[in-house]
């Protein structure tokens, strides 16, 4: 069994062609900018949207453990709550959904065959994503090489927070590494995000040597973190022998999600980034010969 938060079909990015994202529960990391916070945890998390919410009070009736209060909003205590869904299955506005669902290999396998035909028209596939792919290991080297047994093209988007002897596992299998660099300061890397910074050169280090050709540097452009060294990630990329880098603007497209999860965004009230504020890199990456691409 393997922990997913969700299936995205027909995505057009995260990797060529049509494709399947799959996003798969756990993460080391605690980035305060996750499009993504519902998968940080193996565990099966209660999300409530309160603008649904009617206060009707029947999730509050029905939680057998004592885990839902109204004072004067809703407010779930984590560590009551079983996740028995008992409540989402009585919310009639559907202001309650849970995320995160044990699927047998089986299961996902069936899922993603519903597109076989877009896949091989577009040269698309299979990416997996997160949280961090690999933080269920070997349960994610298990389902990469399933789908390689049935041809379908892989891609894995990672943080790099990592073990090298996995990496090393699934890197035969792999056929494109979208890898994040977020910082080059060991110290600001590790008190914003939790990364290790050791941890990820080393496993870019070993990438580099083996299949250069089969990794995109992604970087997630955040203001105030990152976004006045992107030249320095550009040409760190370029010197261990990369050929793409990717640059993601700052957006707040998961910035409900930590609402729902009741959890504080640091975020609030950051405006979108402009992808037409980040084309000057695109000119640095031509004249320093490495692809520049805004977006991924």
């Amino acid at each position: 069994m393997i922990k997913v938060s969700n299936i995205e079909r027909f995505a057009t990015h995260d990797g060529p062609g049509i494709r399947t994202t799959i996003f798969l529960k756990g993460c080391p990391l605690h980035c305060p900018w996750c499009a993504n916070p519902e998968t940080w945890t193996l565990d099966t998390v209660l999300m409530h949207d309160e603008k649904k919410c009617v206060r009707c009070h029947c999730c509050q009736r029905e939680c057998e453990k004592g885990a839902i209060e109204f004072v004067p909003a809703f407010q779930l205590n984590r560590n009551l709550c079983d996740g028995c869904q008992k409540c989402m299955d009585v919310c009639i506005p559907s202001a309650i959904r849970f995320s995160g669902m044990e699927m047998t290999m089986d299961d996902i396998l069936e899922e993603v065959s519903k597109d076989d035909a877009y896949y091989q028209k577009s040269n698309g596939g299979i990416t997996l994503s997160g949280g961090e792919p690999l933080f269920q290991f070997p349960q994610t080297f298990e389902l990469i090489s399933e789908l390689k047994k049935r041809n379908y093209h892989v891609a894995i988007e990672t943080t790099g927070m990592v073990s090298l002897e996995n990496l090393k596992k699934i890197e035969p299998y792999i056929d494109l590494f979208l890898h994040d660099i977020k910082h080059l300061d060991s110290i600001k890397l590790e008190s914003i995000t939790g990364a290790k910074k050791e941890i990820i050169f080393q496993n870019l280090d070993y990438l580099s040597k083996i299949c250069p050709e089969k990794v995109i540097v992604r970087v997630p452009v955040i203001p105030g973190f990152n976004d006045d060294i992107l030249e320095e990630i550009i040409l760190f990329a370029k010197e261990k022998g990369f050929k793409e880098v990717n640059l993601l603007p700052y957006h707040s497209l998961g910035k409900n999600k930590w609402h729902d999860l009741k959890k504080d965004y640091v975020y609030e009230n950051e405006k979108m980034m402009d992808k037409s504020s980040l084309s000057s890199y695109t000119i640095f990456g031509k004249e320093n010969n490495i692809v520049v691409k805004i977006g991924g």
